[in-house]
């Protein structure tokens, strides 16, 4: 067993994760949203910075109370419905996400363990993997929009394009870092050759799987906004685009607000599904 640390050395010891969450000063991660509010309030109240340029957080959560709960009047360019229509453009946005990220996470999971487990793949298309994916998102847009037309086809490919590559790429590094003594171990015991993949390098590879489903969603979140600009009316990054159009950036700053707490909640849910599955890497 490995020395346990003295009581001095326990201060440089990275704290767990359940420390983290559930430590007495879990709230803390507040502390900096709060003052950036607090001082974009201060900023704003001094009328150095026009409202037109940036607007007060009063007048942004007067607008994210009418987008949620408006009488649904009003249209933005391109009739695009803002007031009372938060829930119908958060449900779009969500919507097309996960479709589109459910598919990429479907595909790269398994190409990313192909990769990892096979050298003689991995020399063939490695190269491509690694020349496609820092191609901005948005030099993809004219070949969706040639593909699929303007609308949901098109925005759903830009966000499965915007999350696969980095499921691929942590997928196949967390395999090439298994120990090979693992698999040398299993085959010693009995395992057989075939059940390698599944018995050994999977459960493994579980953690950089997680890393990579987690940075593949917000990828596939930034590029949600992309998607949105190929002709679809429903959605916050369409209703971004058309309020900035009018110059409300209240109400871009609202749908920025909401992609926040998407994201975020996203994210959560994946970090607590997948710990019953790497529990063991946490410890």
């Amino acid at each position: 067993m490995p020395p346990q640390a003295s009581a001095s050395q326990q201060h440089l010891l990275a704290p767990t994760r359940d420390r983290v969450r559930h430590g007495p000063n879990g709230w803390l991660g507040l502390a900096v949203p709060v003052a950036l509010v607090a001082l974009w309030a201060a900023i704003t109240a001094t009328g150095v910075v026009s409202p037109r340029i940036l607007p007060t957080p009063g007048a942004v959560a007067t607008a994210a109370v009418a987008f949620l709960f408006g009488d649904a009047t009003t249209t933005l360019p391109g009739v695009i419905r803002f007031e009372g229509a938060g829930l119908f453009h958060i449900a779009a946005s969500l919507r097309r996400l996960l479709v589109a990220f459910a598919l990429a996470a479907a595909v790269g999971v398994p190409l990313g363990l192909a990769l990892g487990l096979s050298r003689r793949l991995a020399l063939v298309l490695d190269p491509l993997v690694q020349a496609l994916r820092p191609i901005p998102i948005f030099a993809w847009l004219p070949l969706g929009l040639a593909w699929f037309g303007l609308g949901e086809g098109a925005a759903r490919f830009l966000i499965f394009i915007g999350s696969l590559f980095p499921i691929v790429v942590s997928t196949a590094d967390g395999v090439t870092r298994v120990p090979r003594a693992w698999a040398e171990t299993a085959l010693m015991l009995g395992t057989p050759r075939s059940q390698l993949p599944r018995r050994i390098y999977l459960p493994a590879t579980l953690p950089s799987i997680v890393t990579g489903l987690r940075l593949g969603l917000t990828l596939g979140w930034m590029s949600v906004i992309v998607g949105e600009l190929t002709g679809t009316r429903r959605g916050l990054g369409a209703m971004m685009m058309a309020a900035r159009e009018v110059g409300r950036l209240d109400r871009v700053i609202v749908g920025m607000a909401f992609f926040a707490l998407l994201g975020l909640g996203t994210d959560l849910l994946v970090r607590r599904v997948s710990r019953r599955f790497t529990r063991w890497a946490s410890s």
